[in-house]
């Protein structure tokens, strides 16, 4: 399911079930769609406070993986039994977003994976995206999930995760202009899967160019 369906299919479903709310269960879903609302403000504020590294240059393109994903290959490395990928929204730390759930396999670990092509006239590239473990997993202190990305098959990040809050990052590339690429999103439970609810949230690759020349 495309990030758009998964809205759209969300949306459709709390019309639904709004018709059947009395009036003070309205004024209650009032609230807390401003609660949800703020929560939204927040997370795009702290996006907003990195600072950018290339005032000289623009974005000139970008990839949404979440956008791509009907496209994007799923598999297993060893057996797929216990895996799930898709996209959906995720509560991590009460802050809901729009993610790439993948939970790993209970042997191996899950790939979600993407084949792109960057534009000849991108100079530089960023990977910035966000990892949790979405609210209500219990993770105990041997219990961690790896998360890791490949890009035309070579580890560039990678990290563990316990813990149900977003953590972000931003990850600079090489240019890698007018090149074809394959970039891979992996999480692996590590010989133990219980409550490994893994996401990623926002994945998107933004590619850089020179500012124009004013005249």
């Amino acid at each position: 399911m495309s990030k758009t369906e998964a809205r759209k299919e969300t949306i459709d479903a709390i019309g639904r079930r709004i018709s059947d709310l009395n009036d003070q269960s309205l004024m209650q879903l009032s609230q807390f769609i401003s609660y949800l609302k703020w929560q939204e403000e927040l997370w795009h504020s702290l996006l907003e406070t990195e600072a950018d590294p290339r005032p000289d240059q623009v974005v000139r393109w970008q990839f949404d993986f979440l956008e791509a994903f009907p496209a994007a290959r799923q598999a297993a490395t060893r057996s797929a039994r216990g895996m799930e990928i898709k996209v959906a929204v995720a509560t991590c730390g009460m802050v809901q977003q729009i993610a790439l759930w993948q939970h790993p396999p209970t042997v191996g670990s899950a790939v979600c994976e993407y084949n792109l092509t960057v534009p000849a006239e991108v100079d530089s590239l960023r990977l910035r995206f966000a990892v949790g473990i979405r609210d209500g997993a219990v993770m105990e202190a041997d219990n961690l999930c790896a998360f890791r990305i490949y890009v035309n098959g070579v580890r560039i990040w990678s990290t563990t995760k316990q813990t149900t809050t977003w953590e972000r990052h931003t990850i600079d590339l090489p240019s890698l202009g007018g090149q074809e690429i394959i970039i891979q999103f992996m999480t692996d439970g590590l010989g133990d899967t219980r409550w490994n609810w893994a996401v990623w949230a926002e994945p998107v690759l933004l590619g850089y160019g020179s500012r124009p020349e004013r005249n």
